[in-house]
């Protein structure tokens, strides 16, 4: 269904709103879009996986990990899916300040559990 705002209910409700709601729209669509992409991930092995971040918390960290295989032409577009995300994530947090106590983001392991490239634990 096609929503038709008329302009005084935008200027009334505030464009940011409607922005907000076309980002989550986006970011939802990435997500499948990703999913789609990365399909089953197969791996023999480990060698066979990559590691991606996506998104951007209110410190700058990537707010989830793309474990795939790295099949021909899979990173560039799994990469740039990704960063479309993440831009729409960095936008929302843009002019506020930083929390206090941010600690940089600890990248997960890659690992190929029953043939399917996945994050393995992020402390070992």
């Amino acid at each position: 269904m096609v929503r038709v705002v008329s302009i005084g209910a935008a200027t009334l409700f505030g464009v940011s709103a409607l922005r907000a709601e076309d980002d989550a729209q986006a970011m939802a669509r990435l997500k499948r879009e990703i999913a789609a992409t990365v399909g089953d991930a197969a791996c023999g092995n480990v060698s066979f996986c990559r590691l991606v971040p996506m998104g951007s918390d209110a410190c700058g960290n990537p707010t989830a990990w793309i474990a795939f295989n790295n099949a021909p032409d899979l990173k560039p577009v799994i990469e740039t899916k990704a960063a479309e995300y993440t831009f729409i994530e960095e936008e929302q947090h843009r002019g506020k300040a930083k929390p206090a106590g941010c600690k940089p983001a600890v990248t997960p392991k890659l690992a190929c559990v029953n043939h399917r490239c996945t994050l393995g634990d992020a402390s070992y």
